[in-house]
């Protein structure tokens, strides 16, 4: 497993588009920095990183996915 992940790999793991994942996921507080050797052009993050920050995430706020709503 490749220990970095690319804007692409953020935006799969949150399943929401690449440009939401850039725009939104990686300017939320607490979201990590870049890995170093990063570009700004082409920015790669940890994945243990990004997971711990995905994992305080849902534990401070889980959403129910529109999808398992159930009609009243």
């Amino acid at each position: 497993m490749n220990d970095l992940m690319t804007i692409d790999d953020v935006a799969g793991m949150w399943k929401c588009s690449r440009r939401h994942a850039r725009d939104v996921l990686t300017k939320l507080p607490g979201f990590p920095e870049p890995a170093p050797g990063s570009t700004l052009k082409r920015p790669v993050w940890l994945r243990s990183e990004v997971r711990a920050f995905a994992n305080r995430r849902l534990v401070r706020s889980p959403q129910i996915p529109h999808s398992s709503l159930q009609p009243a």
